[in-house]
């Protein structure tokens, strides 16, 4: 707690409490300031890569990827981007088994939006 002292003449000392308002004018923020607090917010926020996922893991979700590749199904999709868990409703457009990858397909049927998804940092696949 900060306190300024006055002294006045003839009496003792007497000490005003104001607490941080004798600092309130100098405090302020830089958009550069604000800008690395938000960077680092984010930062905080940030998971890690999952583990390997198990035998039992990779045979269900090969089961949904396989049905939704066979009969044009949406599923929602769970992967890892950046240290981050993203979910994405989206049709399985193709499987590449060689390199280990998935081509999905999301986004509205006349402007649709085509990605690979790397089959290591897929989290989860669910039927909606």
């Amino acid at each position: 707690m900060f306190c300024e002292r006055v002294f006045v003449v003839g009496k003792e000392d007497l000490y005003i409490n104001r607490g941080n308002l004798t600092w309130e004018e100098k405090r302020m923020m830089l958009p550069e300031h604000k800008q690395a607090w938000i960077e680092m917010q984010k930062d905080e926020n940030k998971v890690e890569l999952h583990g390997e996922l198990d035998d039992d893991q990779w045979r269900a979700i090969g089961k949904v990827v396989m049905d939704a590749l066979n009969h044009t199904l949406v599923v929602r999709l769970t992967y890892w981007q950046d240290g981050y868990y993203i979910d994405k409703d989206c049709y399985i457009y193709k499987v590449d088994e060689l390199n280990k990858r998935v081509r999905i397909e999301y986004g509205p049927s006349d402007d649709s939006t085509r990605e690979w998804i790397d089959m290591r940092v897929i989290y989860d696949v669910q039927r909606i």
